[in-house]
């Protein structure tokens, strides 16, 4: 059993030993990834049917179908990590890297408290929007997909924000300010 990475931000990957897995090209498949990967607590079916699908003849059907796209992608060999119990769905990714919630956890303990290195590798995780590149259509996940958005872009400034007061006047400082700036 390896390391597994999930990657939201940006073009959506998950990497196992580093090496990227390649994914469906369904839609779905990476938008319910994205959706389980952030969520702090197990989602219900028919939250994500609501998330998902408009109006599709049989939107539970269709879940257990992106369910078993997404199982080996995560799954490893005696552990399940797409967990499925009774009406909730969920990913156990302890011990995985999640690049979201690793922002999340470094911007709720405080980022006063990391050195400029972290806060560099974690500028760098953050570089990119959730499902960048992924088209859904539904006012549902738009909505949801917005808000994230945003959230996080929010974040991701407070992380650029930190490193710059930190950083010698350097080309690399200006290189983060630019970034910074296009956030912002």
């Amino acid at each position: 059993m390896g390391t597994l990475e999930v990657r939201v931000l940006g073009s959506i990957a998950v990497l196992r030993d580093g090496v990227a897995v390649p994914l469906p090209r369904s839609r779905k498949v990476r938008a319910l990834l994205a959706l389980l990967a952030m969520s702090p607590a197990p989602m219900t079916r028919s939250r994500l049917c609501d998330l998902l699908w408009d109006a599709p003849n049989d939107p539970r059907g269709e879940l257990r179908w992106v369910l078993s796209k997404l199982r080996p992608l995560l799954d490893d060999d005696g552990r399940r990590r797409v967990v499925t119990d009774g009406d909730s769905v969920a990913l156990d990714l302890t011990d995985c890297r999640v690049d979201v919630r690793e922002i999340e956890a470094a911007v709720r303990g405080g980022l006063d408290t990391l050195s400029a290195e972290r806060l560099a590798e974690l500028c760098d995780l953050g570089r990119g929007d959730v499902l960048e590149g992924v088209h859904l259509d539904g006012p549902e996940i738009t909505g949801w997909l917005t808000a994230q958005r945003q959230r996080l872009r929010g974040m991701q400034i407070e992380l650029l924000d930190a490193l710059v007061r930190r950083m010698p006047a350097a080309a690399e400082t200006f290189a983060r300010l630019d970034a910074w700036l296009q956030l912002a």
